[in-house]
């Protein structure tokens, strides 16, 4: 892939790859029911070719700057390749991989390690939860807004979020679930918030609380939005240097995210799971506590960003939470019939949410 593609269209071809798969997967729920070994086979031989394309694409793309902090994880590599530690963070699980791979790996397989290491453990949780479904599953979470930025540039993160959505594919499997825990917190200690999370909802599990609790956020955002900012910031319960950093630079980081402020667009954005969970379980009346639970903790997650809205880089918080977003989603969709119509609507649902992720990647950055 190095070679092959010009590194300034890379991003965009992939996007449009991503679109073809949508449209080609949106066809296929036109044309059948969703329950028929057609439609197992799709999705089997689907999800192989749609991880082995990630993989591979995501994978060996060109080592550079132009992916953001590519360039940064490299120079961490030629540090320690060359005898050297570059560790700057507590972040010790990712430091210690980097150093492991140097004696044994070149660069480019470093990289290629990594994205497997990134995109395996979303394919694996997908089988596991979703099993005949499990390209559905694995397709939305793979065209979600940010999957491509941090399997390229935030991939301390990318690596972290990953490795929670794995362990929460095992909460019938505490032990596991835990170590899961343990590596994707030692990967990027920011997870100590979807894993505070799981344990708060472990305690009270009433999900009606918890979308008034994300309503609440809304409302002091509004308010008494950069007091909290200040107030969390100072209660030393993250990364100090990073929290500092995210709050107090405003303009810094414009280029990553756009702009600061209240980000209504954003706040729809991650409405929408919001509000698809909540019809499924107070209106629908679904009895699935592992999709309660699953509510309980992006809704969490979510609130602390919606508190943190105006920081400079507050996709960095926000992405605590989209992570789940496609899971949250489709969730229900794949467990049970509602609608004689449904496998339809899960193509055209798979669609609309990566439309959000196609305008904001690839429409507007190119106006």
């Amino acid at each position: 892939m190095n070679n092959l593609i010009p590194i300034q269209y890379y991003t965009d071809i992939y996007y449009n790859i991503m679109l073809l798969i949508i449209l080609i997967t949106w066809l296929h729920t036109k044309s059948f029911t969703g329950f028929t070994k057609d439609t197992y086979l799709f999705s089997r031989i689907s999800g192989i070719l749609l991880f082995w394309f990630l993989l591979l694409y995501m994978g060996f793309r060109p080592i550079s700057w132009y992916f953001g902090d590519m360039g940064a994880y490299a120079h961490i590599y030629d540090i320690y390749a060359n005898g050297g530690d570059a560790r700057k963070t507590n972040d010790i699980g990712f430091y210690t991989l980097v150093n492991g791979l140097s004696y044994f790996q070149s660069k480019t397989l470093f990289f290629f390690i990594i994205a497997f290491l990134y995109i395996a453990p979303l394919y694996i949780a997908s089988k596991r939860l979703f099993k005949r479904y499990a390209f559905f599953a694995f397709l939305i979470l793979a065209v979600s807004f940010s999957f491509w930025t941090y399997g390229t540039n935030g991939l301390r993160n990318g690596l972290a979020t990953s490795f929670i959505i794995l362990a929460f594919s095992y909460m019938n499997k505490k032990w596991l679930m835990y170590l899961l825990f343990a590596i994707a917190y030692s990967f990027h200690g920011s997870v100590a918030l979807p894993i505070a999370a799981y344990f708060v909802t472990s305690r009270y599990k009433k999900s009606s609380f918890y979308f008034k609790l994300w309503l609440l956020s809304i409302f002091l955002s509004l308010t008494i939005g950069s007091s909290l900012e200040n107030f969390i910031s100072n209660l030393g319960i993250m990364d100090e240097d990073r929290v500092a950093g995210y709050l107090n630079n405003k303009d810094a980081y414009a280029d990553s995210f756009s702009r600061s402020g209240f980000r209504w667009d954003f706040l729809i954005y991650s409405a929408s799971a919001v509000g698809i969970s909540y019809y499924f379980i107070f209106k629908k009346k679904i009895n699935d506590i592992y999709y309660s639970r699953l509510t309980n903790i992006y809704l969490i997650s979510n609130a602390f960003w919606i508190i943190m809205i105006r920081a400079s880089f507050s996709n960095r918080f926000a992405y605590l939470s989209w992570f789940m977003m496609g899971l949250i989603i489709i969730y229900p969709f794949l467990q049970k019939v509602y609608w004689k119509k449904q496998f339809s609507i899960i193509g055209s649902l798979t669609l609309f949410y990566f439309s959000f992720t196609y305008l904001m990647n690839f429409i507007l950055p190119n106006i």
